[in-house]
């Protein structure tokens, strides 16, 4: 079965994470999948909005452990990275909805999402740190221009969560309703009756300025996450999360 589910109806190009039974993570086939979609769709016409949203309660557990353990073991990460960099230069406006944990990279995803809808039972963690690696995908960066340096670095750096009611107050996300996708939809809806050039030079006239820049702190942060996955702190953090036991860093 699929772990990405890709569809098109109605000029919207729908992207659905479909992993429930490892709590949606996500590991470099899916990441695959995604950046596929998303590079696809930026000369199709007929792809005027981008939907990205989970099956399930959870909207991701973030990346799946056992692709860090490879990593960390000297695999290469082929996708993550490109699957990001996609999303940042993207044309088309993207919607996300978010009805449950979104931890790890599906935080750090949603800083580059036009519009986020969520649910009461949403809530936002950056759990790096502990795991003994460092902020991805532009996040040490961007993620405290849309809430703030103090909540940033609580996040980043502490793990603190950031609740549904936070995330709205702070900026972070567009709504909070008991039926985001319905929101999500109407969004949608609109975004696709508008003129789909004025549309894409609109959006691009907010972020492109930028893309070169997130880019470089993209590649920046991964150089520097990947080589903290090769070291003992991210090896025991990892171990211990996979054996369900507190991690020991005692030693280090």
């Amino acid at each position: 079965m699929p772990e990405i589910n890709v569809s098109q109806q109605n000029h919207i190009l729908s992207l659905e994470i479909d992993r429930p039974a490892a709590k949606n993570a996500i590991n470099q086939s899916m990441y695959q999948a995604l950046a596929d979609a998303i590079e696809g769709s930026q000369d199709n016409k007929e792809v005027r909005a981008i939907l990205l949203h989970a099956q399930g309660n959870v909207f991701t557990s973030g990346n799946d452990m056992q692709d860090f353990l490879a990593i960390s073991n000297g695999a290469q990460d082929n996708h993550a990275g490109r699957f990001i960099k996609a999303l940042i230069s993207n044309k088309k406006p993207v919607v996300a909805v978010v009805e449950g944990p979104a931890i790890g990279i599906g935080t750090t995803l949603l800083q580059f999402c036009d519009f986020v809808f969520i649910s009461p039972h949403a809530f936002f963690k950056t759990p790096f740190a502990q795991l003994g690696l460092c902020p991805e995908f532009a996040s040490s960066q961007y993620l405290s221009r849309l809430i703030g340096i103090r909540k940033a670095k609580a996040m980043l750096m502490l793990g603190e969560t950031m609740t549904a009611e936070e995330a709205l107050t702070l900026g972070f996300v567009s709504g909070l309703s008991h039926n985001p996708m319905e929101d999500a939809n109407s969004c949608l809806e609109q975004l696709t009756k508008l003129p789909p050039s004025a549309m894409q030079i609109s959006k691009a006239m907010l972020v492109n300025f930028e893309v070169k820049d997130l880019i470089e702190c993209v590649d920046a942060e991964n150089k520097q996450l990947f080589q903290l996955l090769t070291q003992p702190e991210a090896r025991e953090a990892i171990s211990a999360f996979l054996e369900k036991r507190p991690a020991n860093f005692s030693q280090f």
